[in-house]
């Protein structure tokens, strides 16, 4: 692959959080190795170009991932075209690539890096990361919820002391949830918050958040029943609340993907 010039009239490169001043939040770094290895599978398949910064520097290389290898814990990806930006990737002591997966910012950083022939052609072997950023900030990933067992959200209802009452979701989002509104108590009138709802994500967890509904309007299911659809803001969500929902969604892609 041709390194370029950084920042180039014609391409619209990605750059590191370090260099576009994002705020490295723990709230979008990804630690477990079957969600990371998920990832990066699909970013290989989809063939995405991926950006390589050899110790943060400038100057980059414009590269993709050849091959990934769980057991040795490296994947390869391709050699740059010109000789001396190579070599100064070799010697760098921490490469910063950053990529996209399904239009989602990705960052990690490796520090492990050589030289070698894969299908008869130069390339790198780099080291899989112990973690990424999957960044999320403009938008959020707005996954469906499963037909046959829809998520719940619990929420405690107002004036009572221990009343809870339950509703099914439609979609969610480290941004919010869509909610079916046909609740006898349950008021989703615009602006009206609750606090310390709960949302049981299959196999990852249960997150606790407040939620302020923002808009509600009629749908059709499937089923050909009409009712209202009401979309709800989470409030301040806590970095482990949204690590819990990007877990959620991460492995609702790997159950469709393998169906």
């Amino acid at each position: 692959m041709q390194i370029l010039n950084p920042k180039p009239e014609t391409s619209s490169v990605l750059e590191p959080t370090q260099f576009t001043q994002e705020e490295n939040d723990e709230n979008f770094r990804i630690h477990s190795e079957i969600d990371i290895l998920f990832i990066l599978r699909e970013i290989m398949q989809a063939n995405s170009l991926i950006t390589v910064y050899p110790n943060y520097d400038s100057d980059f290389i414009l590269s993709s991932i050849l091959a990934i290898y769980p057991d040795k814990k490296q994947m390869i990806i391709d050699y740059g075209a010109n000789e001396k930006c190579c070599q100064k990737a070799l010697q760098s002591e921490k490469l910063a690539i950053v990529t996209t997966q399904n239009r989602v910012k990705i960052e990690f950083v490796c520090n492990q890096v050589r030289k070698l022939q894969f299908e008869g052609q130069d390339a790198f072997a780099i080291n899989i990361p112990e973690s990424l950023l999957r960044i999320q900030r403009r938008s959020h990933f707005r996954i469906t919820t499963p037909i046959a067992k829809p998520l719940k959200c619990v929420i405690p209802i107002p004036g009572t002391n221990s009343s809870k009452a339950e509703v099914a979701l439609l979609d969610i989002s480290c941004g919010g949830i869509a909610v079916i509104d046909q609740h006898p108590v349950i008021n989703f009138e615009p602006g009206t918050i609750y606090n310390n709802c709960q949302i049981a994500l299959p196999e990852v967890g249960t997150i606790t958040v407040s939620i302020q509904v923002k808009n509600t309007y009629e749908i059709t299911l499937r089923s050909g029943q009409n009712c209202f659809r009401a979309g709800c803001q989470f409030i301040e969500l806590k970095g482990n609340m949204q690590t819990l929902i990007q877990r959620y969604i991460i492995k609702q892609e790997q159950i469709r993907k393998n169906k």
